[in-house]
C-alpha cells in the first residue's frame, strides 16, 4: 500500500519536475528533475510531460546519484499505454516512428500526455538521491546506432555497400529448409571477412534497421549502415544512411520524379548510389538496368554509381558498369565508383551460387569510422574497389602542383603550360599491371611496380584521369579519378 507520506512527497516532486512549460516547441529539451529518499524504496514514480503535435523523434537521457548502490530503473508510457521498459540497463533511449532503442516500441508519437516511469529497486536508509531526465523533442535525426565513432583515426576503411537479408529476398539454409536469412548472418559474414563496415540494403524497406540497432553493440568493430535498395521498374539504387523509409514507387503519384527521392535523402543526410546500371531491363532481370529519366540536375545530386556488382565479379564481366560510370564522368558529373556484393545468402561464403559478402569490397578514406564519416568519404571520391577483398591490398593516387595537392576525387587547376605530377602507389599487389583511363578512353596498359609517376599538362587528360590495377594478370583494383581543370 502506498503511504500518505509517499503520495504527498511524490505529488510535490511531480509538480517540481513539470515546472518547465509542458507544450514545448520541437527541437527543445524539457528537464524532469527531482529527488528520491528511502521512502521511495521499491516503489514507482510516474512523471507526466506533454508531447506537442508534429514531433517525429524523442530522446530521453536519465542521470542520477548512484551512491551506495542506489538504483533507478527507466520506463515510458504514451497516451495509449506502455511504450517500453529498460529497467537499469539503459540510461538513454530514442524513439521515433520507425526506430526505437531495444526495449522500446517504434511507432507514431501521439501528441498528448506521456509518462516517464521511474522504478526504485534500491535506496538505503538516510540517503537522498537527485535525478534528472532530459527529454528532447526532434533531436537531430541520424540512423547511426552508436553515440561515438567505432574508430576515430583517419584512414582506409573496407566495407560492402550492398547486401540483403530475410527482410526482403535474402534466404539461407537452416535445419534442411530454406528460410528468410536473419540479419545476424550477414554481420557474421562481414566480421569473418574482416570488413570495417557493412550496409544492409533490403528492397524497398527499412525494417531490418531495428535488428541492426539491437545487434550493433554485439559487433563493436563493425559499423552497421542501414539502407534501402530502392527497387523501381526503371532501375535500382541504394539509399545509404537512412533514418526513415523513403518512397520507391517511381513514376506514381507518390514519387513522380527522381528529384523527389533525392529531396527525401537530402533531408536525412543520406546518399544515393545507382546499382548495377548496365544490367538488362527485360524478363531476364526485370527493372535491373538503369533506364530512369535522369536529368542533369539529378546526376549532379547523385553521389555514386555501383560500377562493380558482385554478380559481375563472379562471372568475370565488370566492364559494363565501369563503362556506364565513365560515360557519366565524361559528361562532366563527379560520381564516385563503389562496389557491392549484392549478396542474398550470407552463409554462401565460397561463392558457389553468388558473390559472398565483401566481394567486391569498397575501400573508403574517411576521417573516422562512423556512418557520416564513411558517407563523407564516398562523397569525397577518395575510394577504390577491391574486387577480391584482399586484406593488405591498397592503392592511392596523389596529384600535385607547386601550389596545390590532392588525391582521388580531388580537382587540380592548371594554368596554360603548367603540369601536374601524378603518383600511383600500390601495396599488396602481386605483379601489378596498370591501366590508365581518361575521358572513357584507355590510354595505355603496362607492367609496373609499387609506384608509378607521370607529369600531366592542362588539357592533356581531357578532364579526368584514373587507374585500374591487375594482380598476376587478373583484375584487382578499380580506382576513382583525379580531375584537372584549366585556370
Amino acid at each position: 500500500m502506498i503511504t500518505i507520506r509517499w503520495a504527498l512527497a511524490a505529488l510535490i516532486l511531480m509538480f517540481a519536475a513539470c515546472a518547465t512549460p509542458s507544450a514545448l516547441a520541437p527541437n527543445r529539451t524539457l528537464t524532469l528533475a527531482g529527488q528520491i529518499t528511502r521512502a521511495d524504496h521499491q516503489s514507482y514514480r510516474e512523471i507526466p510531460f506533454d508531447v506537442p503535435a508534429g514531433v517525429s523523434r524523442i530522446a530521453i537521457e536519465l542521470t542520477y546519484d548512484h551512491d551506495q548502490h542506489t538504483v533507478i530503473d527507466l520506463g515510458l508510457r504514451d497516451p495509449t499505454g506502455q511504450r517500453g521498459w529498460s529497467g537499469g540497463n539503459k540510461s538513454r533511449i530514442v524513439i521515433s516512428a520507425f526506430h526505437a532503442t531495444p526495449s522500446y516500441r517504434a511507432g507514431p508519437l501521439t501528441p498528448g500526455t506521456w509518462t516517464l516511469v521511474l522504478g526504485v529497486p534500491n535506496i538505503r536508509e538516510g540517503l537522498t538521491a537527485t535525478y534528472s531526465a532530459s527529454v528532447t523533442f526532434d533531436a537531430p535525426q541520424t540512423s547511426a546506432f552508436l553515440d561515438a565513432p567505432i574508430a576515430t583515426r583517419a584512414g582506409w576503411y573496407r566495407g560492402d555497400f550492398h547486401t540483403h537479408t530475410g527482410h526482403s529476398d535474402g534466404s539461407c539454409d537452416a535445419a534442411g529448409k530454406r528460410i528468410p536469412c536473419p540479419v545476424i548472418r550477414t554481420l557474421e559474414a562481414a566480421k569473418a571477412t574482416h570488413l570495417d563496415f557493412i550496409a544492409i540494403t533490403d528492397h524497398n524497406t527499412l525494417t531490418q534497421a531495428d535488428a541492426m540497432r539491437e545487434l550493433q553493440p554485439a559487433f563493436p568493430s563493425l559499423l552497421l549502415i542501414p539502407g534501402t535498395e530502392v527497387t523501381t521498374f526503371f532501375g535500382h539504387a541504394n539509399a545509404l544512411g537512412l533514418s526513415r523509409p523513403v518512397d520507391f514507387q517511381l513514376g506514381s503519384e507518390r514519387l513522380l520524379t527522381l528529384a523527389r527521392l533525392l529531396d527525401q535523402l537530402a533531408r536525412q543526410n543520406a546518399i544515393l548510389s545507382i546499382n548495377h546500371p548496365a544490367q538488362p531491363s527485360d524478363e531476364s532481370c526485370m527493372g535491373c538496368g538503369w533506364t530512369a529519366s535522369t536529368s542533369p540536375a539529378d546526376w549532379s545530386r547523385i553521389a555514386a554509381i555501383e560500377a562493380v556488382n558482385g554478380g559481375s565479379v563472379r562471372v568475370g564481366k565488370t566492364e559494363g558498369g565501369i563503362a556506364f560510370w565513365q560515360k557519366r564522368l565524361s559528361e562532366g558529373y563527379r560520381l564516385t565508383a563503389i562496389g557491392g556484393s549484392d549478396n542474398h545468402d550470407a552463409t554462401d561464403v565460397t561463392g558457389e551460387k553468388q558473390s559472398p559478402v565483401g566481394k567486391p569490397a569498397t575501400v573508403v578514406w574517411a576521417s573516422e569510422l562512423s556512418q557520416q564519416g564513411i558517407l563523407a568519404g564516398v562523397r569525397s571520391g577518395r575510394v577504390f574497389i577491391d574486387l577480391a577483398n584482399t586484406l593488405g591490398r591498397s592503392m592511392d593516387v596523389d596529384i600535385s602542383t607547386p601550389d596545390a595537392t590532392g588525391h582521388m576525387g580531388s580537382t587540380i587547376k592548371l594554368s596554360p603550360g603548367q603540369s601536374a605530377n601524378v603518383v600511383l602507389e600500390l601495396d599488396g599487389v602481386d605483379r601489378p599491371g596498370i591501366s590508365t583511363y581518361s575521358s572513357g578512353v584507355k590510354l595505355e596498359t603496362f607492367d609496373g611496380g609499387a609506384r608509378y609517376e607521370a607529369a600531366l599538362e592542362a588539357g592533356a587528360t581531357r578532364g579526368w584521369l584514373r587507374f585500374d590495377v591487375s594482380s598476376a594478370g587478373k583484375p584487382a583494383l578499380v580506382g576513382n579519378p583525379v580531375y584537372l581543370e584549366r585556370r
